[in-house]
C-alpha cells in the first residue's frame, strides 16, 4: 500500500491550472537563482574579482523573488492554508535549499487537493 509520503505529483502541463504546480514550478527557479547566486556568482565576485555573473544571476533571481512571492498569493488565496503554513511558504524563500526542502509539503498538500497515484 502507498504512503502519502511515496505518492510524487508531476508538475508538467498542470502549472498553468493549479496554483500549487505553479508555486512549487516558481520555487524551484526561486531556489536555483539563489544558490546560483550565493555560492557561484557572489563569491566570482569578491575572492576572483568576476563581478558579470552577478549582474546576470542577481536580476534573474529578483525577478524569479518576486513570481514566487506572486504565486504564493495565489495558491494562498484558493484557501486552506493556515497562517503558520503561509509563513512557512515566505520564509523558506529566504534560506538556500528551503524551496527545495519545502516541495515535499507542497506534493504533499497538491495530492491531498487531487488524486495522485
Amino acid at each position: 500500500m502507498m504512503k502519502a509520503d511515496d505518492i510524487k505529483p508531476r508538475i508538467g502541463a498542470r502549472w498553468r491550472d493549479e496554483p500549487i504546480a505553479r508555486l512549487r514550478l516558481i520555487g524551484r527557479i526561486e531556489g536555483t537563482t539563489l544558490i546560483a547566486l550565493l555560492f557561484i556568482a557572489v563569491p566570482l565576485k569578491h575572492v576572483f574579482e568576476q563581478p558579470a555573473l552577478v549582474s546576470i544571476v542577481g536580476p534573474l533571481h529578483g525577478l524569479s523573488f518576486v513570481a514566487y512571492l506572486v504565486a504564493t498569493v495565489d495558491a494562498v488565496s484558493g484557501g486552506g492554508f493556515t497562517a503558520r503554513e503561509t509563513t512557512r511558504l515566505v520564509l523558506v524563500s529566504l534560506v538556500p535549499f528551503g524551496p527545495f526542502v519545502n516541495d515535499r509539503f507542497l506534493a504533499r498538500r497538491q495530492c491531498s487537493e487531487q488524486y495522485c497515484a
